[in-house]
């Protein structure tokens, strides 16, 4: 009996734990699909229906290793897409020594790696995979077809996967598609295997376009819009996806675009010698550096690729994607493609707090430590000028239209990189899931309820924003306005989540203005040692740095001035020559910069020249000549043009210095203002208070002395007032009370004696009491000796 027992509880449990498949089988491009339903832990929240594992490329083994992705082998029957697919090959940070760990790592990061490292151990080269959830209603529902969200997944170049970001929850409260995405890392998927400037290295970046690919082909099968996709990238998947952005052949694959933690031009997002790179992997694995690199690398085993290493310095990447370009250069070049694209943007309080390890955190460092830091990071991001650069962001840091911007700042210490991503996904609303920490409070689900609803608005409409059928905004106090040059406004994500502007706005005018500046070569005749620092010993700096450069690095641009002339009528032109010697003087010409790409910098110059008849052109000789005579003074045009922008850099950032001191300072005396009023009415009511106190003393004083005399035994015969002839009052009082003793007080004179010839008394009768006081007389009359009665006598004298 009992092992029957036992058997059948068995069979429940394999029972309750095996998928439940859904209902429809979907007819996509490789063959039939049926996914599984995942119900979320939540009564507010429908059903799932999840298809993982889907293959969205050929395995990219053999032949395909180091190509670019080809499209899906097809398969027969229907394929049951119930199991997330391997993950891409990778090496994992080594957890092992968890004391060795924390050298390099928060406390934090060491347990988040902790709950990840079981979801990355099963790795293989058929790794290009993708997970779609789709809400249970399917094409039933009200929203349907549905918004597509892909997520590009992030974290590192060499590690990490899409599968452990489980979209269920969004997909189910925010009725819309999500996509996530397993693309090839490390060597496997962004080293350079020829020479010159090829897109031969960027193959996770030809992964993510054959994803968009595959779901713009497919996705309708789902119940998905394919004209509503919107490319979600977070870390370094957002990097991946401004590359992505900017590459022209991707037109049409997705409509909106959304970064959070990350973009092309943080200098950890690309690597900036990728040769050096290829002949380091070559020398390792003892292949021959030709100008293809890939043959010889097809020979080697998956674990011999993986025991490449490389020690990059620090704050860069060693495997990573590459650019022909500046990335300042690409984006202001881009094409249709990224000007029209809407672009959601987002940062959390302390991006690079992952950076420093769990003593930096702990305990802080010293000012030496923090000297350390900086100069590692100038010298591995710049090149020239470094002790400027240096000493200027040592400065800084001691104490000082379509387009949407968030800061994710809930937490109340600030909130470090991919602490938004549990928000935006929803799990706070099913109390997480396994990856992500569970203990989540009241505030948590507001805070994951707003986000989830901002980010799947903008997923359906390109607008975060909630709106009636009639196209009115539901909820004003939740509205984002979106980022515009002037205003610079953005949603400060938190309990009370607000509009501010100008984010970081001074340290950003010092990023974005001051230090590109200070990054310049110089004259010809400047040495390379002069923008070297000066401390080179190891102990100066706090990671590894890269090798001092003695050569200039290469121009990237190639500027081309358009200059529009205006003469004056009857005016004689100057030839070509001469308009070059006079190219920048400011009465004559007014010049255009653009900007293009090939490697070497060259220098040409448009004429566009709109004069009167009877004008003759200058000479190219002239012109040349005088290119550099600014006003015929004498000056250095290139000194006076730095000069210039530096001013302008410098009167926007007084502008905004000036505006918050005008605005301290109106506030102080607001406050000095309220100080003096609060104590001029404080001052005001002690004094009446004291006044009061005064008063009531001297009001007792005097009570006591007049009353001071105390009767056992009164009996009031007779009470006369006399008054002078001329007194309107000339009459007598006498009251017929007996046994009256009146006793003298001794405050009061003795009146003067009576005259002798006084005229007779009238004799007036008593005043009439009220029937209370006459009770009161008759009350004290029949007990005299047990009442003290007090008589005060006024004296009116004229």
């Amino acid at each position: 009996m009992r092992p029957c027992l036992i058997a059948a509880l068995l069979l429940l449990a394999l029972v309750s734990a095996a998928p439940r498949y859904s209902s429809r089988i979907v007819e996509i491009s490789s063959g039939a699909i049926r996914g599984i339903i995942l119900e979320p832990n939540s009564r507010h929240l429908e059903p799932v229906e999840a298809f993982l594992g889907v293959p969205y490329a050929a395995p990219p083994v053999g032949q395909l290793r180091y190509a670019p992705a080809n499209p899906p082998l097809n398969w027969t029957g229907t394929r049951l897409a119930d199991a997330l697919g391997p993950v891409c090959p990778q090496k994992f940070p080594d957890l092992s020594n968890k004391t060795a760990a924390l050298q390099h790592m928060p406390v934090g990061r060491y347990q988040q790696l902790l709950r990840m490292e079981p979801y990355l151990g099963n790795y293989s080269e058929d790794c290009l995979h993708l997970n779609i959830y789709v809400p249970g209603s399917g094409s039933r529902g009200v929203d349907a077809p549905y918004a597509v969200i892909v997520f590009i997944h992030g974290e590192s170049y060499e590690w990490n996967a899409g599968n452990h970001y489980d979209g269920s929850v969004l997909a189910s409260s925010g009725h819309i598609i999500f996509v996530s995405i397993n693309y090839r890392l490390g060597i496997l998927g962004f080293l350079k295997t020829q020479t010159g400037h090829t897109q031969s290295g960027n193959w996770a970046v030809s992964d993510v376009i054959a994803a968009l690919e595959w779901i713009k082909i497919n996705i309708a099968s789902f119940g998905g819009d394919p004209t509503r996709i919107t490319l979600f990238g977070h870390d370094t998947g957002a990097a991946l996806v401004n590359i992505v952005l900017l590459t022209p052949s991707v037109k049409g694959l997705f409509h909106r675009v959304t970064l959070l933690s990350g973009s092309i031009l943080s200098p950890w997002s690309f690597v900036h010698d990728p040769d050096s790179i290829r002949s380091n992997v070559a020398d390792q694995l003892g292949c021959t550096l030709s100008d293809n690199l890939a043959p010889c690398l097809r020979t080697h085993t998956l674990a011999s690729l993986l025991q490449v290493n490389l020690t990059p310095p620090r704050f860069l990447a060693g495997f990573g994607p590459h650019l022909f370009t500046d990335p300042n250069v690409a984006l202001e070049k881009a094409g249709d493609n990224f000007v029209t694209t809407p672009l959601m943007a987002g940062v959390v309080t302390t991006e690079s707090y992952l950076n420093f390890n769990a003593n930096d955190i702990q305990y802080g460092f010293e000012e030496d430590q923090r000297n350390r830091v900086l100069r590692t990071y100038v010298r591995n991001a710049y090149v020239y000028h470094l002790n400027e650069i240096f000493s200027t962001i040592r400065n800084e840091y001691t104490d000082w239209d379509k387009n949407w911007l968030c800061s994710f700042c809930f937490q109340r210490l600030g909130s470090v990189r991919g602490e938004d991503l549990p928000y935006i996904l929803g799990l706070p609303l099913v109390q997480g899931l396994p990856f992500f920490p569970q203990n989540y409070s009241k505030q948590d689900i507001a805070i994951s309820e707003s986000m989830v609803t901002f980010f799947t608005n903008y997923a359906k409409t390109g607008d975060p924003n909630k709106h009636d059928h009639r196209g009115v905004i539901k909820d004003r106090s939740k509205y984002w306005d979106p980022y515009e040059t002037g205003t610079q406004e953005y949603l400060s994500i938190g309990v009370k989540s607000k509009m501010k502007s100008h984010y970081r706005g001074h340290k950003m005018a010092v990023w974005l203005n001051l230090i590109p500046q200070l990054h310049q070569p110089g004259d010809e005749d400047v040495s390379m040692r002069h923008h070297h620092f000066h401390e080179r010993a190891n102990h100066y700096y706090a990671g590894v740095v890269k090798p001092e450069t003695f050569t200039k690095l290469p121009p990237l641009l190639t500027t081309t001035t358009k200059l529009n002339i205006e003469c004056e009528p009857n005016s004689t032109l100057p030839n070509e020559n001469t308009l070059l010697d006079k190219s920048h003087d400011h009465s004559v010409v007014k010049p255009e910069t653009f900007t293009k790409l090939p490697p070497l910098l060259t220098t040409t110059t448009k004429l566009n020249i709109e004069c009167e008849p009877n004008s003759t052109l200058p000479n190219e000789n002239t012109l040349l000549d005088k290119s550099h005579d600014h006003s015929n003074n004498g000056v250095n045009e290139d000194e006076d043009s730095e000069e210039s922008l530096l001013e302008k850099i410098a009167r926007k950032h007084y502008s905004y210095t000036t505006a918050l001191g005008v605005t301290v300072g109106i506030g102080c005396l607001l406050l000095i203002l309220n100080i003096v009023i609060f104590t001029a009415i404080y001052y005001q009511r002690r004094r009446k208070k004291k006044s009061r106190e005064r008063d009531g003393k001297s009001d007792e004083i005097n009570s006591d002395i007049n009353h001071s005399d105390n009767f056992d035994n009164f009996s009031l015969t007779q009470l006369s007032i006399a008054v002078g002839d001329k007194s309107p009052y000339s009459n007598s009082i006498q009251l017929n009370n007996t046994n009256a003793i009146l006793t003298k007080s001794p405050s009061i004179p003795e009146p003067p004696p009576p005259p002798k010839n006084m005229p007779p008394l009238v004799v007036v009768p008593p005043p009439k009491l009220p029937n209370r006081l006459n009770s009161c007389l008759s009350n004290s009359s029949t007990n005299v000796n047990s009442v003290k009665k007090r008589v005060q006598i006024q004296e009116i004298s004229v």
